[in-house]
């Protein structure tokens, strides 16, 4: 069977060494000019857009990005932003879509409903839904209220997303966009911009850091692996250099997290800095936001609420001084992270507003240490277009590892449809897509294999054949841990010790020196 994916893959690769990259291949105009037309249409512009199949009014003097075509489309003037996806949900899927997309609205102390309803408009039935929320300070020009219509055509649903800086009933109101609302046949093919790669020398890293990641993520690098040892977030690291003797094999890389505080400093971040270093390891350092009662804590951080600790948190990395992996905000597109536009407005930008933000007070703190990866979740929760992982990308100054993360989560949740998955099933298909889309280096940032539901020691073994096709993957890292029920019991063990036969399989494969014939 023909991979398609492989052989976008290897266009793109072709792409970059005939130096069709840059500028030119992912920004311009002229790949997404035939995509769609704007044309004056009196009091408005008539906007056609020729891969998903619609027209519609938008404001005179939209700027029109169409990079993520495949996606959706956007478009902004200083005062709106509207954001128009086709999302295909079948005959009866419209009122699963419609509410799980909505479900961020039962946080009430930030989001203030004004209108849910449905309406008749040019003939259409719209569901409609008009909220607002508080202005954030840091943010510029915030467009804080919000409108979202969706409009069934047969097996999709067009989805009209528009936020803007006034109440939206004095900025034009709303009909004008479906008054003229009309669907046909797409005749053009969507277009998927590649992000791009900063060029070493262009980074404002010190010899330490470059020559880091020179090291594990150049693209002669091989394969290294990492590990998350839950221990070591208590400065414990007993367990760790058991495994690194039993193994003879030290992981360079170690997995810790860390949260916002309600204090003007994180409590031990030079602790956990000092003593990696210490051990000879190089700290994937993942900052998260946390739930809490009253409201959203990226609304928080955008207000200005957490910049003592912002301030802090990136002067003390700074001021360490050797190479920091930082990973920010993790599987955003997972509905179970409260930085998720799921529960933000269904406003990827909070997302962006926000990474861009914190990355902000590293640039201030002048620190030249710091590796940023930015780690979408395998699938996106909800599988919907505008919650697809390319509507949370920052932008190529902010990235300099894209992050991967898919688990076997084994069969405990089976009556939930959780499944067993192997390696490559997990992996395949999501390494040629990003290959496709990324030109940065790829890493694994967490993975493991639980127990229930098939042979997990077959499993590791089976996955250490098969990443080794996977050349741009330059760092994987265990997940040496558990999940917990709601009991107390372990329902995903995910222990690379949970039997010796398995501590023996990771002994064998994880050798200091790469030695082919290990794979034989």
């Amino acid at each position: 069977m023909i991979n398609l994916k492989k052989i976008l893959a290897v266009f793109v690769l072709l792409a970059m060494i005939f130096g069709t990259t840059g500028a030119a291949f992912a920004e311009s105009s002229a790949m997404t000019s035939e995509q769609y037309s704007l044309t004056d249409a009196g009091a408005y512009d008539l906007f056609t857009n020729y891969v998903d199949g619609y027209s519609l009014n938008v404001d005179h003097g939209m700027n029109v990005d169409m990079r993520y075509s495949s996606v959706g489309t956007i478009l902004e003037n200083t005062n709106k932003r509207i954001e128009i996806y086709k999302q295909y949900i079948g005959s009866t899927g419209k009122a699963g879509y419609i509410n799980y997309s909505n479900k961020f609205l039962s946080n009430t102390n930030d989001h203030v409903t004004e209108y849910n309803g449905v309406q008749t408009i040019n003939g259409h039935t719209v569901n409609i839904v008009v909220w607002h929320r508080n202005k954030l300070s840091r943010v510029a020009n915030d467009k804080n209220y919000y409108i979202c219509m969706d409009i069934q055509q047969g097996n999709y649903c067009y989805t009209i997303f528009m936020k803007a800086t006034d109440p939206i009933a004095n900025m034009g109101g709303y009909t004008y966009l479906i008054d003229h609302f009309s669907t046909f046949a797409p005749t053009k093919a969507a277009y998927m911009r590649v992000a791009q790669k900063t060029d070493l020398d262009d980074k404002n890293w010190n010899d330490e850091t470059k020559a880091f990641y020179q090291q594990y993520f150049s693209d002669e690098s091989d394969l290294t692996w990492g590990i998350f040892e839950p221990d070591t977030s208590a400065f414990d690291y007993t367990m760790l250099d058991y495994y690194q003797y039993y193994f003879d094999y030290q992981f360079p890389i170690l997995l810790n997290y860390s949260e916002f505080d309600n204090t003007y400093k994180h409590p031990n971040l030079k602790q956990r800095l000092d003593t990696a270093y210490d051990h000879n390891k190089v700290l994937e350092l993942t900052l998260q936001t946390t739930w809490k009662q009253d409201g959203n804590m990226v609304y928080d951080i955008l207000d200005g609420q957490y910049d003592e600790f912002l301030r802090d948190y990136a002067q003390v990395v700074a001021d360490f001084g050797h190479p920091v992996l930082f990973r920010l905000g993790n599987e955003m597109n997972g509905d179970w992270c409260p930085y998720s536009s799921y529960n933000t407005s269904r406003d990827t930008t909070m997302y962006k507003e926000f990474y861009k933000y914190v990355y902000s007070f590293f640039e201030k703190a002048g620190a030249q240490n710091v590796i940023w990866i930015w780690n979408p979740n395998c699938a996106s929760f909800p599988n919907f277009n505008w919650n697809d992982e390319m509507m949370y990308y920052p932008g190529d100054k902010y990235v300099d590892i894209v992050g991967m993360t898919a688990y076997n989560t084994g069969t405990y949740y089976a009556s939930t449809g959780e499944k067993w998955h192997e390696f490559k099933e997990l992996y395949e298909g999501l390494y040629y897509d990003y290959c496709a889309k990324f030109q940065q280096p790829l890493m694994i940032t967490e993975f493991s294999s639980a127990s229930m539901g098939g042979d997990k020691n077959q499993w590791v073994i089976n996955m250490f054949n098969t990443i080794k096709d996977y050349d741009r993957i330059k760092a994987a890292v265990w997940w040496d841990g558990c999940d917990w029920d709601a009991n107390g019991n372990v329902a995903r063990s995910y222990f690379m010790d949970e039997t010796p036969a398995l501590l023996d399989i990771f002994k064998k494969y994880l050798k200091s020196s790469w030695d082919k014939d290990v794979y034989a």
